[in-house]
């Protein structure tokens, strides 16, 4: 029986929506983003530093547990025959509010809580993929995937076209949507 591929996926911009928050709060303190412009890609370019930072504070916060899922994410991440990780980028006093979004998304049943690691920094994941010995990276950080291990198949979660702007195609490979995903995560057991 062959085995399971390990597949490690990113939370927030992947599973979690934080886009239309995004927006909001950059309306709130003076600054109209286009959608694409809320991409975590660019969005810092758009305003200053600390605006940015206060930004974050209250998507990964209060904020978390009202976000949607991202389209199709619910629908077809069950669907994925693979052993599955979560592996997301958040400060301590932050995990609580994505647990609750987790749960109250039933996200558990297609990912165990021991298949689940928060670390502090995007650059942190790297030695989570070595470690578990995760094939296939989903996340929607150029930069996080950039820092991944050269074994690992790194994916960029792209629903604003920001791939272009990045020109990232030539080291990344793109999946707009998450049954683009499940296709890639098929094609690869092949």
């Amino acid at each position: 029986m062959p085995t399971l591929p390990r597949i490690g996926i990113d939370l927030d911009g992947v599973l979690i929506d934080h886009r239309d928050h995004k927006r909001q709060l950059a309306g709130e303190h003076g600054f109209e983003l286009e959608p694409w412009q809320a991409n975590s890609n660019v969005m810092d370019r758009h305003m200053p530093r600390d605006v940015y930072e206060t930004l974050q504070e209250a998507l990964y916060t209060r904020m978390t547990p009202l976000a949607p899922p991202v389209a199709d994410a619910l629908a077809v991440l069950p669907k994925i025959r693979a052993e599955m990780y979560i592996i997301s980028a958040r400060r301590p006093y932050s995990v609580r509010y994505a647990q609750e979004w987790l749960l109250k998304h039933r996200i558990y049943d297609s990912v165990p809580a021991e298949r689940i690691f928060f670390c502090g920094t995007g650059d942190e994941k790297r030695g989570y993929c070595e470690r578990l010995g995760i094939s296939i990276f989903l996340d929607d950080k150029v930069s996080v995937l950039d820092a991944l291990p050269g074994k690992t198949k790194r994916v960029l979660f792209d629903e604003d076209d920001i791939a272009r702007q990045l020109d990232v195609h030539n080291r990344l490979q793109i999946a707009t949507t998450w049954q683009e995903f499940h296709d890639i995560v098929q094609a690869a057991k092949h």
